[in-house]
């Protein structure tokens, strides 16, 4: 009889704001509205807002019967100014001013009068040859909507009004407190993962990598030893960590044949399946992030910092205790691994790696008191955790390359250290060519990091979540 899978409930604590990107962005004028006033940011309901506009255009079009007298209307005043000017023209004809300039200039003037009214004249006969066609229903997209390409212009024209622009509105998904901390206008937001209700989840995708990276960093150093010094090997960097992986998280073939076709079959962590968190009700955060020490901000959303989300962690098996299945690929000593409290053992003690690393790059800068603080305060939290299914990670955007690698695993020893510097230089990981060229031995890698600031000032890291593997 099949074995039964192993069901768990992950918790995940945001201890600092937690962003995963969509991929997408949000543009002031077009996705958003900043109302300057309140310092808030609302985030437009595009369709809602339109039609709410194309209400209030037809509601100020006039019926047929007024549109055929202000037609009507028109002709008399132009047949007016015609007369008046070919009155004006016969007297000049009769008498012109005896200063040549001023006749000049009285002959021009009467001359532009007489083409703006046959100007004025075609634009009559269009507008009624347009009137008789349509019954005087008019255009099907107002004009000010095609003329005008964002929200101001709609104020502007007060198709939309600031009053429309409130938390409970139809025509606003969602809204946050504070602004983009860049020039008006240009301003742009990336956009966090939500669901069709615009309500943040973590994607299952984002825990399982971050499972992957806490197993992939625990066992590199014995099912994995020699890759590391073979990592440069590939051209291509996407490949570059192909062997690390494989001899980590493979299981051994014991048999030829269709039944393993592909070689997604030997990895172990098919078996894992993590879904998406339930969703959160409340809305995103907007943030200010910069490249520390130095870098040009970027606006962020993210999921605040102190709420508790929910998914489900769901192991498989058969493939471990089945004796038909272990015949075809066997996963070794996975099935111990894959036990919550390995799992969050292992967690632990790569947070507290992260930590002191983050704390040495962060002490004794003058500019970091906030996040020297933070680390320190994560070193209790850490510490509070042992002997318990919970662990700390960061994961997300902005989380750093080091949370996404096996990071000091690749610098252990004075090979790996030099393997590592070729590297840098080989797949140009300073994303720059000549600070690639220039890296040595022991620099500091990343030399820099993501983090949210508040008034200039560096506040927080992103990402860091306290993750427990329940019952």
């Amino acid at each position: 009889m099949p074995a039964p899978n192993r069901v768990y409930r992950l918790q995940i604590e945001t201890l600092s704001p937690l962003c995963i990107l969509s991929g997408g962005r949000l543009y002031e004028e077009v996705d958003f509205y900043i109302d300057q006033n309140n310092k808030t940011t609302y985030v437009i309901n595009s369709n809602a807002a339109l039609e709410l506009a194309l209400q209030r255009w037809v509601g100020r079009q006039p019926s047929p019967e007024q549109q055929r007298a202000r037609l009507m209307e028109r002709k008399e005043r132009l047949e007016r100014r015609k007369q008046q000017n070919k009155n004006e023209i016969k007297r000049f004809d009769q008498s012109p001013p005896r200063d040549p300039v001023k006749a000049e200039r009285e002959k021009q003037r009467l001359e532009t009068e007489a083409e703006k009214i046959k100007q004025e004249f075609a634009k009559l006969r269009a507008e009624w040859e347009e009137f008789e066609a349509t019954g005087g229903q008019g255009p099907a997209v107002p004009p000010e909507l095609l003329a005008n390409s964002g929200v101001s212009d709609l104020l502007t024209s007060k198709l939309l009004t600031t009053a429309d622009f409130t938390a409970d509105s139809p025509i606003v998904r969602y809204s946050y407190t504070g602004t983009p901390e860049v020039k008006t206008g240009q301003s742009e937001i990336l956009a966090c993962v939500k669901d069709v209700y615009d309500r943040l989840y973590v994607p299952g995708s984002s825990l399982k990598g971050a499972l992957r990276t806490v197993l992939a960093w625990a066992l590199a150093p014995t099912r994995a030893a020699q890759q590391p010094l073979s990592f440069t090997a590939a051209n291509d960097n996407r490949k570059a960590a192909a062997q690390i992986e494989q001899a980590i998280f493979h299981g051994l073939k014991q048999q030829d044949g269709k039944r393993v076709s592909h070689a997604l079959l030997l990895d172990v962590l098919r078996t894992v399946h993590i879904g998406d968190s339930r969703p959160l009700a409340q809305a995103p955060v907007l943030l200010q992030v910069r490249v520390f020490p130095k870098g040009s901000p970027i606006t962020v959303e993210a999921i605040p910092a102190g709420v508790t989300l929910t998914a489900v962690l769901q192991i498989e098996q058969y493939p471990f205790q089945s004796p038909i299945a272990r015949q075809i690929i066997d996963f070794g000593d996975w099935a111990t691994y894959l036990q919550p409290a390995q799992i969050a053992a292992w967690g632990r003690q790569r947070a507290k790696v992260l930590i002191e690393s983050e704390q040495r790059y962060f002490n004794g800068r003058a500019d970091a008191a906030n996040l020297s603080k933070f680390y320190a305060d994560l070193r209790s939290r850490l510490d509070q955790l042992d002997g318990t299914n919970a662990f700390l990670a960061p994961i997300g955007w902005g989380a750093g390359w080091q949370s996404k690698t096996l990071a000091d695993r690749l610098r252990d020893t004075p090979q790996r250290e030099e393997q590592f510097v070729q590297a840098v230089k080989k797949y140009n990981m300073k994303l720059n060519h000549q600070r690639s060229e220039r890296f040595r031995a022991h620099d500091v890698f990343p030399a820099t990091r993501k983090v949210i600031v508040r008034n200039k000032q560096a506040l927080l890291p992103l990402g860091w979540v306290c993750i427990t593997i329940g019952d």
